[in-house]
């Protein structure tokens, strides 16, 4: 039998292709690459079944589950996110390709490998039969080893505070920073396979002849750990919210961003430690699952009857699948109907809002235009205030001058002596004061 591993070919992170590879580094051979996102569509050129190693991230497009008949499963190493575009409000699948003829393949098929604690509570709530097997990254084998002129730390898609304050720890080691991306972008891409693959074993060559490897990333982290490169991880999350990460922070040294950049951690990157040997038990048990997968299909022939384990028939299958649609739809409807009245409410909120600020911004106008008569009325007061006052402190003067004037004449001798003459004859109520 041909073998075939899942790849996402629009992927815009290499951490796809790294689980690809892992699979692929298992296998004999592998003869199918196989699109994540249209395992339903999925044919071999030869009409016969394929054995197929399913460890991935799933899915974007949730309704092409349970995979074509020409899938021989091994599933092992899987994540299952309901989140991001399946938990987007008004989105139409979740978990419901998970049920019916979803969950008789997985149940008829497994028990499931699940890459992590969250996907493997995930499918035991909704009633898989699951296990936790780790993921497939951590069977990795080593890559060559490089002589470097100088050690080197990774830093891979480390935000840049935590790169500045790494930079800050080691600015006294002689030992150089290497800073590496995950981001790879395929959507566009017409790529090979091949050209993919030496993307991926570059990027691992480079971990592989690391000091140590310092990230945020899960498929960083677990190749380093699989391939015993020390390795430190720094994220946003902790328990209990790690998610993906679960259990793989019991097995790695670990800080949250707010820790690292405290300095609240004990780990040295310039003398860094020995990773724990913790994951080797989970590591053997899927090298050893992926090898009896491979002993058994290797020299196996058949058709696809031969290897089917549902009892669903083709005919059923599309009933069901058309029958989940439906629902998913008929809710996605109800939630499209439901934000359509919301939307209108806002929309006529916003309309109202927006009449009332133009009626206040006219009364503000009017407001602001009465502000300035006033002002301009002020402005003429105080003008004819000022000139006022003038003409009051010159008249003023001139008075000031005349009464001065008037003493001095009054002062003057022959005149008090006139005065003195005529207060002497006439009455009292007539006499002039000096």
């Amino acid at each position: 039998m041909k073998f075939g591993v899942i790849m996402h070919k629009t992927t815009q992170n290499i951490g796809d292709d790294i689980q690809t590879y892992a699979a692929k580094c298992r296998l004999p051979s592998v003869d199918y690459f196989i699109d994540r996102e249209k395992l339903d569509k999925f044919k071999t050129e030869d009409g016969k079944p394929a054995a197929v190693v399913m460890s991935a991230w799933y899915m974007w497009k949730k309704w092409n589950w349970p995979p074509s008949e020409y899938v021989v499963p091994l599933l092992t190493g899987i994540h299952f996110s309901d989140h991001q575009a399946s938990e987007q409000a008004g989105s139409p699948v979740k978990t419901e390709f998970l049920s019916g003829c979803g969950a008789e393949y997985m149940n008829k098929n497994g028990p499931v490998g699940c890459r992590d604690l969250y996907t493997l509570n995930k499918f035991k709530e909704i009633g898989l039969d699951a296990f936790f097997s780790g993921c497939i990254t951590l069977t990795l084998p080593n890559r060559p080893r490089v002589e470097h002129e100088r050690d080197y730390i990774c830093a891979a898609d480390l935000p840049a505070d935590i790169l500045a304050k790494l930079k800050e720890i080691l600015k006294d080691k002689d030992i150089d920073i290497v800073e590496t991306t995950h981001y790879k972008d395929y959507r566009n891409s017409s790529a090979s396979w091949e050209e993919r693959e030496q993307a991926v074993k570059e990027l691992l060559t480079v971990y592989q002849n690391a000091k140590c490897v310092v990230t945020r990333r899960l498929h960083c982290a677990l190749p380093c750990l699989a391939m015993g490169v020390p390795v430190f991880v720094t994220n946003r999350h902790k328990r209990p919210v790690s998610g993906r990460f679960d259990p793989y922070y019991d097995w790695i040294s670990n800080c949250s961003y707010k820790e690292f950049l405290a300095g609240k951690f004990d780990y040295d990157f310039a003398d860094p430690p020995k990773n724990s040997d913790a994951y080797l038990e989970v590591r053997n048990a899927m090298i050893a699952s992926i090898d009896r997968f491979v002993e058994q299909y290797k020299d196996a022939d058949g058709d696809i009857d031969d290897y089917k384990k549902t009892s669903y028939t083709a005919e059923e299958l599309f009933q069901w699948k058309s029958r989940t649609m439906g629902e998913c739809m008929d809710r996605w409807f109800d939630i499209t109907v439901l934000e359509e009245n919301e939307l209108k409410k806002l929309r006529k909120d916003l309309a109202a809002a927006k009449a009332e600020i133009e009626r206040k911004n006219a009364k503000l106008s009017e407001t602001s235009t009465a502000l300035k008569n006033t002002e301009k009325k002020l402005k003429d007061t105080e003008k004819d205030l000022k000139n006022t006052k003038a003409s009051l402190e010159k008249k003023l003067k001139e008075t000031e001058k005349e009464l001065e004037r008037h003493r001095r004449i009054l002062n003057c001798r022959s005149v008090r002596l006139a005065v003195n003459l005529r207060n002497a004859a006439v009455g009292k109520n007539k006499k002039i004061k000096l």
